[in-house]
């Protein structure tokens, strides 16, 4: 070897500081892309058959009033992949199963919009209506023992007015004062989704109306009259979490936190008399909270900054699985895809009672 040579073992490669930079960059932009895939949320697609259509009208009431709705209807035309086709037109080969939908105290009828568009891509015709009572003093105030008294009055007031609302939107959808529904929808047998407060308005509405067959109530408390009268209809409450609080909860110090824990509390035993009903059924979303068992799902939130878009995919196909499936043994007499999913627990959903119970002996299995 010539003197002052390197031996190749010891050469020393170096990386231009461009190709360095580049490669970051590049790693950078990966990760970064992969976690938008993950955690940033992605509204789903409908999951059935149909194209959606969506329109807003405007009813009257028996007092002349306005009621402004919203309805998701399958349209006709191939499938398309978005949530629902502003207008489109609506499919007149056939008279179609009717959902009301209801939505939580002081919410929009567009508050659970993703699940109502899927049952319409199912070939229902769901028509919502926003809360009666949004600008009197909705929500709860458990700010003290005589505050929750207060706000459990107001609440059974409220269930019988919303009630009372979805009853006028049916009348005046069967009277004909849409003539862009007249003649497509099926009045015999009605069903209701009601998210919170809004399944109690469902079930109030059922009291007054039988044609209404069948209420889904998600995460609703029992307030007014549905708290301790139980009529004929098929019933299916999906509870998240909070439905079964803590004894933590229970003995807080903090008022608000310990008087929800105790509103939650008291509902266990009255819907357990519920599923010794027929047709009564008991889910729940263990990795869910309220606000999960609606649109705000697909929502970002800093306080679930780490969820990722496949968790809340799985829990968002577990909801509108169940709905589907109730529906089409409810309204359309096909009990099979429903007595499929009964009582089988999965990644997102645990079943707490999936067939009736004799008089007496229904427990709550927290």
């Amino acid at each position: 070897m010539l003197a002052g040579a390197t031996a190749p073992s010891q050469r020393i490669v170096v990386i231009p500081v461009r190709l360095i930079l580049v490669v970051a960059i590049a790693l950078v932009l990966a990760v970064s892309m992969v976690g938008w895939l993950m955690l940033v949320p992605r509204w789903p697609p409908p999951t059935g058959q149909h194209a959606v259509g969506r329109i807003d009208l405007d009813l009257r009431d028996a007092q002349g009033r306005s009621v402004s709705i919203t309805v998701w209807y399958p349209a006709a035309g191939p499938r398309v992949a978005s949530q629902s086709i502003e207008n489109a037109p609506i499919d007149a080969t056939r008279r179609m199963p009717l959902i009301l939908y209801s939505p939580g105290w002081g919410g929009s009828r567009l508050q659970s919009s993703i699940q109502t568009a899927n049952l319409a891509s199912h070939g229902f015709v769901v028509v919502a209506c926003d809360d009666h009572g949004g600008g009197q003093g909705a929500g709860l105030e458990l700010s003290s023992d005589a505050a929750m008294a207060a706000t459990i009055e107001r609440a059974g007031r409220q269930v019988v007015d919303q009630a009372n609302r979805l009853l006028d939107v049916l009348r005046a959808l069967e009277a004909g004062q849409s003539s862009f529904l007249k003649d497509r929808i099926d009045f015999t047998r009605v069903g209701v989704l009601g998210y919170s407060l809004g399944g109690a308005a469902g079930l109030q509405a059922a009291l007054r109306d039988p044609r209404i067959v069948g209420v889904f109530s998600v995460d609703g408390g029992l307030f007014g009259p549905p708290a301790t009268q139980i009529g004929n209809e098929a019933y299916f409450l999906l509870s998240s979490r909070e439905a079964f609080p803590s004894e933590a909860e229970l003995a807080s110090t903090d008022p608000f936190t310990r008087n929800y824990a105790l509103i939650s509390a008291q509902d266990l035993p009255r819907n357990a008399r519920r599923m010794e009903r027929p047709d009564s059924y008991w889910a729940v979303v263990d990795r869910a909270d309220h606000g999960d068992l609606s649109d705000q799902l697909f929502v970002f939130s800093r306080h679930k900054l780490f969820r990722t878009n496949a968790e809340r995919q799985s829990i968002n196909a577990a909801i509108e699985g169940l709905e589907v499936a109730f529906f089409r043994a409810v309204l359309l007499g096909e009990p099979g895809p429903l007595r499929d999913l009964r009582g089988r627990d999965g990644e997102s959903v645990r079943w707490v009672n999936a067939t009736p119970q004799p008089p007496g002996t229904a427990r709550v299995r927290p």
